[in-house]
């Protein structure tokens, strides 16, 4: 572990020297190897591509934006020393940190980067289990993950009510088990828990096709997959092969292209859950078309990376500063635009969470059905 840590200081010493007087830096905290290793590298093309436009333009506030790329390894010791580390920079201060995707000992490393007076802008959702944690600079900009939950029990109670769900869960990982828990809440709280099974990965030690046997014999004929990009292709494959018109609701952030080329023709009738911003709103249209081009996945994460420094791109410019007061006193009660729309952040929160569209994958083509 001591290891570890001396490597990220290592990576900082060898990172900052380089940084001119004339530029302002940003962090970036994302795993780079691992389960979610291509969550972080989708959040960081995104963040890269926000900073070269601000570049190109000539900077923020006349000054050009260095990211600082720094790997966490989603491990609570690494998270807070990370967090330290960055606080007690002094050669190049950091104006902003966007993360980490990790909700890794979120309350400690929320609480020393609020110390420290450096805005935190968290690109994606986090549990809600983290409600309470409020901190002056810190932006949970999309929310909470239990709003995933309220809209899959709302598309079901609307086209599938009465048949029987499998909630499949990683044990071994709190994202995975806190969205499944909250599905269970759905259900509990409008009186249908007797329609849900709960199963684990773990309880046939990672045995995809005998934990897929299980779950057909027992009378489920849907799935809310939660778990990692490899736990949810690989319990989908055995669930489809089971039969094949078994109906998988997943996260689109966490099974992309990577599911659609492993199943093949059955991914097939997958539901997809993604967060999809004000698709009503020609700019957020705009933004789509536009890391489209970039040859960005809009699909992914990196929307999210990118929609993070625009936000406080835009904060800076309201300000007319980097000052840390001007800035954390305008991110609470104000309209800010964004790519994905307009938001009010209220205590770091959003007023709403961001809604979750449902698209329903068949032969190349999602067509939204939620």
């Amino acid at each position: 572990m001591w290891q570890k840590v001396m490597n990220i200081f290592l990576v900082f010493c060898l990172l900052f020297p380089v940084v001119t007087q004339a530029s302002i830096t940003i962090a970036v905290i994302t795993p780079k190897a691992g389960a979610f290793s291509a969550e972080g590298a989708e959040i960081s093309a995104g963040a890269q591509k926000a900073v070269e436009e601000i570049n190109e333009a000539g900077g923020l506030l006349k000054q050009k934006i260095h990211i600082l790329p720094v790997d966490d390894q989603c491990n609570d010791n690494i998270a807070v020393s990370t967090a330290q580390m960055l606080a007690l920079q002094k050669q190049k201060k950091v104006a902003l940190v966007i993360g980490p995707y990790c909700a890794n000992a979120f309350t400690s490393v929320a609480e020393i980067y609020s110390n420290a007076k450096i805005p935190q802008i968290v690109p994606n959702t986090i549990s809600a289990s983290y409600k309470e944690t409020k901190q002056k600079g810190l932006i949970k900009m999309l929310g909470y993950n239990t709003q995933q939950a309220e809209d899959f029990f709302a598309y079901y109670n609307m086209h599938l009510a009465g048949s029987q769900v499998a909630i499949i869960s990683n044990s071994k990982n709190s994202n995975s088990t806190n969205i499944a828990t909250a599905v269970y809440e759905q259900f509990q709280k409008h009186g249908k828990s007797a329609l849900l099974k709960n199963y684990t990965y773990q309880q046939t030690n990672k045995d995809y096709e005998a934990l897929a046997a299980q779950i057909v014999a027992e009378g489920s004929k849907i799935a809310f997959i939660t778990g990692t990009t490899a736990d949810i292709k690989k319990i989908a494959r055995y669930l489809k092969s089971e039969w094949s018109e078994f109906m998988i609701f997943a996260d689109k952030y966490i099974a992309t292209k990577e599911y659609l080329k492993y199943l093949g023709d059955d991914a097939n009738g997958t539901y997809f859950m993604s967060l999809s911003g004000q698709n009503d709103d020609p700019e957020f249209a705009e933004t789509m078309v536009s890391l489209r081009l970039s040859g960005l996945e809009t699909e992914g994460l990196a929307l999210y990376g990118y929609t993070a420094v625009k936000i406080w791109e835009n904060l800076a410019q309201q300000t007319g500063t980097f000052d840390y007061a001007k800035i954390i006193k305008k991110m609470n009660g104000n309209k800010i635009h964004t790519p994905l729309g307009r938001f009010i952040f209220n205590a770091g929160t959003p007023k709403s969470n961001e809604k979750y569209t449902i698209y329903l994958y068949n032969q190349g083509t999602f067509q939204r059905v939620y």
